[in-house]
């Protein structure tokens, strides 16, 4: 009883929920489209029966589920809103049938792929599931109750990390044709992409997916957004139930079966019995060989009994022919044919018929033809005319370059349910208009020439056609500009010939290299195929200028000069040709006046003459081996590189070392403290240098230790006095040094040193006795206590302390 009253529960939650059990879907497809970065619009084109479908099954909206191809995890869900609604149209407008009427329904909205969450390599799939299908529908079991499941697949945003663009492809409309028993049946079933990826077709089996009847989708229709009852379902989605006799391979039944072809997507049948029957396409997308998603297309054919519709009938003749085309025969248009031109004929067994003619190129461009004449109209009306003819003629360039080139001629009726058609295939080969190639002459049988300023280069260029095209005449420098020469030629055209005169003039500039190549070049073009000649000369300059000379009146290079030595030099330029001179000279890495070098030159048409004067200082000393160049410029057309001539200078500063002395000979002094010291010292130089002495302790101020020196200097002679009592300070330390410094100004100074060692000796207390007795009696001998010869300091000890310690030593004794 509660599994009863569960039922009928559910039963009437559903009836609620969906009022109508809809049976009304034709079939349907996703497309995606690119619109801009990492936005989309994505659009389900969902075909719905008018004849059997009820109008309260149209849904309001759609809402489809986003899942991951890796995990079949659910990434998101987006409501498409209803955009629009159209009837799908009949190829022939009268061969409509009132079983047959189905409008597209699009629904769609643009949304964001966010590539933080559509970046898996693996990609991701797109679903929405409805029920139901067709219950007139023949080839499926209960179709009533069989669902669909809209599918597509997608690659992900973002690959490698970077933005990766695709929109899925665009099919064509759907069928709106019957087919008819026993007839061929074939419609364009193909699409294309928008990313001019490769697309592949073939036939799968409808997908039936989780919904069925009393739940026709996972969500309340009638509510916006819409409320789901339970989760949609990932992939592996359940197939629909073939009837007995039905599968894959055979879902349309016939000779032959239902069928599309793998690259074309031409779908083909000829059906055996008559009924209405579902079937499924899907339409995988490639680049570069891999695979990046799919799209499937359910749809449904309605097959009749018809009456008999005949093939129309098209042959084809080649111009001048009498025979007509057999096919499998390969038609050779040469090129001394003057009618390059295919007639044909179609007509149509029927009576007053439609007929139409096209024509369609298989491996060549269509701008390679025209189509003329009659190629479409109604024949077989009682009277005469029940053939048209028309032409296509080929283009006077056109060849097929050797190979063979094939052409479809489809003549094509309009009779019910579908139209039929004829179709040729011709094969040709096209031969190339003769184009001999162009010739290049010049009224000269030279080609190198070698030429000398003043020269003057000419002869006349012909270029000629013998096929009496039109010619292009040129000059051009490899590798120079014409104009920069004094060169004249006019390039010029015309009719199988045309000619120009040539002349170069040769000057300075001409002679600044040492050979020019140019080409004459003819040109001509037949067929937008241009054929090139070239002649080619060159052109040698020849110099007839003579070298000028540089010399000097110095017979060595290089020069050994003293400090404050005056020198001077002269340089003497000479050309034979008059060629302008002009002298001048520079010093390496420095300027002339740093060293008090003066050049002084004149120049003129063939002769330089300059004076180099120096006085060596010190400066130059400390920059020994000076190089100055000597530099003369000649000023011609074809000049000669610059002369030079280089003098090198080695400056000496011969000195003798001044010498330093004192009036005190030892080098080592002991001294008591308070002792006295005096030193004088002379300094002399037989170069007459100015001398400085000066003196300074080593490790001390001699302020430090109380020492003074003053001293005078001079040209060749300084002298110096140093005065000192011997003091504490300097009885602390074992040794005290002082240096005595003569410094002479020179290029080349010879500085002299002299120093004097000191140790100073200070006595110690335990060195002196004082008295220790005095006899006070008044005969006036040590009537009285004193100490005599009392030392003021010990430098360890002061006077006082010194006094203690004799009074100390009184009371002891």
């Amino acid at each position: 009883m509660q599994r009863y009253l569960l039922s009928l529960l559910l039963f009437l939650f559903c009836a609620a929920v969906f009022p109508a059990r809809a049976t009304h879907i034709v079939g349907g497809e996703f497309e995606l489209q690119h619109i801009s970065g990492y936005n989309y619009k994505l659009s389900l084109n969902l075909y719905f029966d008018v004849v059997n479908g009820s109008v309260g099954a149209r849904d309001g909206y759609v809402s489809v589920n986003f899942f991951s191809k890796t995990t079949n995890r659910n990434v998101g869900r987006l409501t498409l809103n209803l955009a629009s609604s159209a009837r799908v149209p009949y190829t022939n407008i009268d061969c409509t049938v009132g079983e047959l009427v189905t409008d597209k329904i699009i629904y769609n909205a643009n949304v964001y792929l966010d590539p933080g969450i559509f970046n898996e390599p693996g990609g991701y799939y797109i679903t929405w599931e409805r029920c139901c299908r067709n219950r007139t529908i023949n080839n499926i079991v209960r179709p009533e109750d069989a669902a669909q499941v809209f599918y597509m697949e997608m690659p992900p945003v973002v690959k490698n990390g970077l933005f990766f663009q695709n929109s899925s492809p665009i099919l064509f409309p759907p069928l709106s044709d019957y087919a008819c028993v026993g007839e061929m049946f074939y419609f364009e079933f193909n699409g294309t992409d928008p990313d001019g990826d490769s697309l592949v077709y073939d036939m799968v089996t409808p997908l039936n997916g989780y919904t069925n009847a009393n739940l026709p989708a996972y969500y309340d229709l009638n509510t916006t957004p819409p409320v789901y009852f339970n989760n949609p379902m990932p992939s592996p989605y359940p197939t629909i139930a073939w009837q007995a006799g039905y599968n894959t391979t055979n879902q349309i039944p016939g000779t032959p079966a239902i069928n599309i072809e793998a690259n074309s997507g031409m779908l083909t049948m000829r059906p055996a019995q008559k009924g209405l029957y579902v079937f499924g396409v899907r339409v995988q997308e490639y680049r570069d060989g891999v695979k990046l998603g799919e799209v499937r297309r359910d749809f449904q054919v309605l097959v009749l009994d018809c009456p008999r519709n005949q093939t129309p009938n098209v042959v084809v003749q080649q111009q001048g022919q009498r025979s007509l085309y057999k096919e499998g025969q390969v038609l050779h248009i040469s090129a001394s044919d003057t009618e390059r031109c295919l007639n044909i004929k179609f007509t149509d067994p029927d009576l007053s018929e439609y007929v139409e003619l096209r024509a369609r190129p298989i491996n060549f461009p269509a701008s390679s033809y025209t189509f003329s004449g009659t190629t479409k109209g109604i024949i077989n009306q009682g009277t005469t005319q029940d053939t048209l003819s028309a032409t296509v003629c080929f283009a006077e360039c056109f060849n097929t370059e050797g190979k063979v080139y094939q052409m479809e001629f489809i003549a094509k009726d309009d009779g019910c349910s579908l139209p039929r058609q004829d179709t040729v295939r011709v094969s040709f080969v096209i031969d190339p208009l003769p184009d001999a190639p162009p010739a290049v002459s010049l009224s000269t049988n030279r080609r190198v020439f070698e030429v000398e300023q003043g020269d003057v280069l000419s002869f006349d260029v012909l270029g000629i056609d013998p096929d009496k095209d039109e010619v292009f005449l040129t000059a051009e420098g490899v590798d120079f500009d014409l104009g920069s020469q004094q060169i004249s030629f006019t390039p010029g055209s015309g009719i199988g010939q045309v000619s120009s005169p040539f002349s170069w003039e040769i000057n300075c500039e001409t002679l600044k290299k040492e050979s020019y190549t140019l080409d004459f070049v003819v040109r001509s073009s037949v067929c937008e195929q241009e054929l090139i000649r070239k002649e080619t000369i060159e052109v040698r300059p020849k110099s007839n200028n003579n070298q000028p000379i540089l010399t000097s009146d110095q017979q060595e290079s290089t020069i050994e000069l003293e400090v404050g030595q005056p020198f001077t030099a002269n340089l003497l330029g000479r050309d034979i040709d008059l060629d302008m001179l002009a002298l001048s000279a520079s010093v390496e890495g420095y300027t002339l006046e740093q060293f008090g070098m003066l050049f002084t030159s004149t120049g003129g048409a063939g002769t330089a003459d300059g004076v180099f004067t120096f006085t060596p200082t010190c400066e130059a000393f400390r920059n020994n081996n000076l190089r100055v160049k000597f530099i003369l410029n000649e000023d011609a057309c074809d000049a000669s590189p610059d002369k030079e001539l280089t003098l090198e200078f080695v400056i000496k500063a011969p000195n003798t070392p001044p010498t330093l002395t004192s009036d005190q000979t030892a080098a080592v002094y002991s001294l008591k403290l308070n002792d006295v010291f005096e030193a004088n010292l002379d300094g002399l130089d037989l170069d007459l240098n100015n001398l400085v002495l000066s003196a300074e302790g080593d490790g001390f101020n001699l302020a430090d230790y109380g020492m003074q020196f003053t001293a005078t200097g001079g040209t060749g002679e300084a002298k110096g006095k140093f005065t000192w009592v011997a003091n504490c300070p300097a009885a602390l330390q074992e040794v005290v040094r002082v240096n005595f410094i003569l410094q002479e100004d020179a290029c080349d100074p010879n500085p002299q040193r002299l120093t004097m060692e000191f140790r100073v000796e200070a006595p110690k207390i335990g060195d002196y006795v004082p008295p220790n007795i005095f006899t006070p009696n008044g005969d006036g001998k040590n009537d009285f206590f004193y100490i005599p010869n009392l030392p003021p300091e010990f430098c360890t000890a002061t006077s006082d302390c010194l006094i203690i310690s004799c009074i100390s030593q009184l009371s002891a004794g």
